[in-house]
């Protein structure tokens, strides 16, 4: 096991929720920038209402497919570029290029959009007939948006691999393409099985911790689920924390984890390594280079992509039940 990489927030289960570590690069305009719009926006609606100009969003019949799908989340980059052809789609978020956090990068052709904030006027001016946001997009600018007529997909919060799942069926059902949906989700519950197999006769279940500046991810989160399915017992959920939950170092070094767990994003430098933090590099686990370290776009995705993160810790926990195997790699 190698120390390798720079961890990120356990609360990122997205692009938008890791970009505390980048402040400037936000998905939506907040003060007085975006109440300026606001306005601007409400003025060309009403104007557009009483004398017949401007451009409204299309009309789409009640069973028709979408055909100009915005995405304002990088969770939905992921599952559209599953379900739905791409020309279906006319805008995703820019994280959707960033391979550091995504999993669709090189899938958009440079012809469609990438937004990087809720521009109302952008948007409505691209004619979508459905709208991708999620829980922690600004809530005034998606009254905006609805006030205009457009149709909104809200992408839930998701604590578990069956959240995944259903929300990925949901989706599916929402752009018209249910079949894609439940083969995907087929295919996810597949690698899962198999895994289990794999698995199924190993005695010894490593004690991990997942670190990342200060958190860590207990009961009823995903990658509780990530390490008990990859082998591992999850020291954070023998603490009964649940979800995202603050963990001192102090605590961290008396739970004397087997393994440290940290999810990396290459493009984030400024939180430093595990091996130079004062009191942590005090860990059994750190002095023996047991520090297992998966992209984060694997291990905080909201999309199926999370099963990669499974497979690629229980390699590394369980080497023996993978004879001939690559060693896990940033």
């Amino acid at each position: 096991m190698q120390a390798i990489g720079n961890p990120v927030d356990p609360t990122a289960t997205d692009a938008l929720e890791r970009r505390r570590a980048h402040p400037g690069a936000g998905v939506f305009m907040t003060g007085a920038r975006r109440t300026w719009l606001a306005t601007i926006f409400l003025a060309v609606i009403s104007l557009g209402a009483g004398s017949g100009c401007g451009r409204s969003a299309p009309a789409t019949p009640k069973h028709a497919k979408p055909a100009r799908i915005v995405s304002l989340t990088l969770g939905t980059d992921e599952l559209l570029a599953e379900l739905v052809p791409i020309e279906r789609v006319v805008a995703v978020t820019v994280f959707a290029d960033d391979a550091g956090i995504s999993n669709v990068s090189g899938r958009y052709a440079k012809e469609i959009v990438r937004v990087n904030d809720a521009n109302p006027e952008r948007i409505i001016a691209l004619t979508p007939d459905l709208v991708c946001v999620a829980h922690y997009n600004s809530a005034d600018s998606l009254k905006l948006l609805e006030r205009s007529g457009l149709s909104i997909y809200r992408n839930d919060f998701v604590n578990s691999m069956a959240e995944i799942e259903a929300g990925l069926v949901r989706l599916g059902e929402r752009v018209g393409e249910p079949a894609r949906a439940h083969a995907l989700v087929e295919r996810m519950r597949e690698r899962r099985r198999r895994l289990a197999e794999r698995l199924g006769a190993v005695v010894h279940r490593p004690r991990v911790l997942f670190w990342s500046a200060g958190y860590t991810s207990g009961l009823r989160s995903t990658i509780d689920e990530v390490i008990r399915e990859a082998g591992g017992v999850n020291v954070a959920a023998d603490l009964n924390l649940e979800g995202s939950a603050e963990l001192a170092p102090e605590r961290v070094v008396a739970a004397d984890p087997d393994v440290v767990l940290l999810s990396y994003w290459k493009e984030d430098e400024r939180q430093g390594q595990i091996a130079s933090h004062p009191i942590l590099r005090q860990l059994r686990a750190v002095r023996e280079g047991h520090v297992i370290a998966i992209e984060s776009r694997y291990l905080t995705s909201v999309s199926p992509y999370v099963v990669e993160a499974t497979e690629r810790l229980a390699r590394a926990l369980h080497p023996d039940r993978f004879p001939g195997a690559a060693e896990v790699a940033p």
